[in-house]
């Protein structure tokens, strides 16, 4: 399938009743917009085998809606005391054991029966705190190979880097997260050197938040990086908060800037 732009939705909101409305009202007013959301219980699928029933009825939710695809959240670090201050994430430092139990968990919720009747199938895994320099490829060769073997319904496999990576990262997953920061970084970042001057860019996506630019500004960036013309990334999520337990202030706004790319994109694919 031809992508023609995603939003990528990092839906850490717990989901009381409401709480996700307002991405099934965009997904149902904008039906050529496709919206990757990242569900993610407890940093993860949580200690239980099952998830609770605001997260069955939710989940359920967003699987009935054809232009969603549901990306179960699992980190990689066990540990943050890398780097120089000794404060950084330390990447891939999860035991594989770990990683497989929270695969197997998200794909074991959807057995019939087991947790509920209605459908909370994973379409894909969100691996945050990805690494970006080439001394971790095995571990995540290994744990994506896993991942794919492992979920039966969908395969999709993003990395959420939030940097630039070593290019044998992009023979592993479908997309990667390269740019995770700031509408003020983002104005002053090298956006060439983190697709491999657009070698990548079919596969990449980024997240800018804390935006803080008006409604021209962003219709000029959402068009700068989902635009084919424009080498165009996969996916983009711009928020003017520093959270994601919320969604944007300007949600709808965006999604419809979104949907202008992707009809164009479509439209010179004709």
């Amino acid at each position: 399938m031809v992508n023609f732009g995603f939003i990528l939705v990092p839906l850490y909101i717990y989901p009381l009743p409401g709480a996700w409305d307002p991405l099934f009202n965009a997904a149902k007013a904008y039906p050529n917009v496709t919206f990757q959301a990242v569900i993610n219980p407890d940093t993860g699928p949580g200690a239980g085998k099952c998830p609770d029933a605001s997260y069955i009825n939710a989940t359920s939710h967003l699987n009935a809606i054809p232009n969603i695809k549901t990306l179960a959240y699992v980190h990689t670090a066990a540990r943050f005391d890398c780097g120089p201050y000794q404060s950084y994430i330390c990447p891939c430092t999860q035991p594989m054991s770990a990683l497989q139990a929270n695969i197997t968990k998200y794909q074991n919720w959807n057995i019939a029966g087991k947790c509920t009747t209605q459908d909370v199938h994973i379409d894909g895994i969100f691996f945050d705190e990805s690494p970006s320099d080439a001394s971790n490829i095995t571990y995540m060769r290994n744990i994506t190979n896993f991942a794919k073997s492992t979920l039966t319904h969908g395969s999709t496999v993003l990395f959420n880097s939030g940097q630039a990576v070593d290019t044998g990262y992009w023979a592993i997953a479908d997309y990667i997260n390269v740019f995770e920061d700031t509408e003020v970084q983002y104005d002053s970042a090298d956006i060439g050197a983190l697709d491999g001057e657009g070698a990548y860019h079919s596969q990449t996506t980024m997240i800018l938040h804390d935006y803080t630019d008006g409604a021209s500004i962003m219709q000029r960036d959402v068009n700068t990086i989902l635009n084919e013309k424009n080498d165009a990334m996969a996916g983009l999520y711009i928020t003017d908060l520093g959270i994601y337990s919320e969604f944007p202030t300007n949600w709808m706004g965006f999604v419809s800037e979104v949907q202008t790319v992707v009809n164009l994109n479509r439209a010179s694919s004709q």
